[in-house]
């Protein structure tokens, strides 16, 4: 039965974006859901080929944070437990490391709830909860899926990379993703974090993710939608000829 429901689950999403297979390649300005890659494109702009880590990476271009930079050359490794959308990742973006893989502090499989809208699929109890409280999604299965610390794959993929931009969509993980990272070894110089703990009205802003990411010399630059983007210390990147 969950093997039935998985392959329905890969062929109806696969019929959901097919529209979109054929007309992302026409002019448009931006693919984030709220605009943040224009952001993140404003903070990397000059700078002709960098690297990116797209945890939660979802789909090549739709909803994606990190495709405008791949248009402009960039390349880097974009992570989802979904195996539909790696499918997706390795035929529109053949420059990157597309993983169907999660991510966690101790390496194992670990369970992942899949919903009728791809969007809201999670590892956090607590987020299915919230999620199954709206009338328009149900979930229609389960996975075991393998998870490793950012670190590792970091480490395995692009042992000798500087990456630039960090981005985490994880549907309220992304504080158990950022503990994941060896701080010593990568600092990205933008990180753009779904985090719906913000609250601008509030002292700290409510947020564990804006304290600890102000405790590792990082400042709020923006927030959109339900992300906040985030640069490291002083000046941004500088364009590189």
């Amino acid at each position: 039965m969950h093997l039935l429901a998985n392959l329905i689950d890969q062929y109806l999403y696969f019929l959901v974006h097919l529209k979109g297979l054929f007309t992302h390649r026409f002019a448009r300005k931006h693919y984030g859901q709220w605009a943040e890659d224009v952001i993140i494109d404003s903070l990397t702009a000059g700078k002709r080929a960098g690297i990116y880590v797209d945890v939660g990476a979802y789909h090549p271009f739709h909803y994606s944070n990190t495709y405008l930079l791949y248009r402009r050359g960039w390349r880097g490794i974009n992570i989802d437990p979904n195996p539909s959308a790696i499918m997706l990742f390795n035929w529109h973006r053949k420059r990157d490391i597309n993983l169907n893989l999660g991510v966690s502090d101790v390496p194992g499989e670990k369970k992942y709830f899949l919903f009728n809208h791809q969007a809201f699929n999670s590892f956090s109890s607590a987020h299915r909860g919230t999620t199954l409280k709206s009338r328009h999604v149900r979930q229609i299965g389960e996975r075991m899926i393998l998870c490793l610390p950012l670190c590792n794959i970091v480490a395995r993929h692009l042992p000798d990379a500087q990456i630039d931009v960090l981005n985490v969509d994880v549907e309220g993980m992304g504080m158990a993703v950022l503990k994941t990272i060896d701080w010593d070894r990568m600092r990205p110089s933008v990180i753009c974090i779904e985090d719906d703990d913000f609250d601008a009205s509030e002292e700290g802003h409510g947020s564990e993710i804006y304290a600890y990411l102000a405790e590792r010399s990082y400042r709020l630059h923006a927030r959109a939608g339900h992300s906040c983007i985030y640069v490291r210390g002083g000046p941004v990147l500088q364009s590189r000829v």
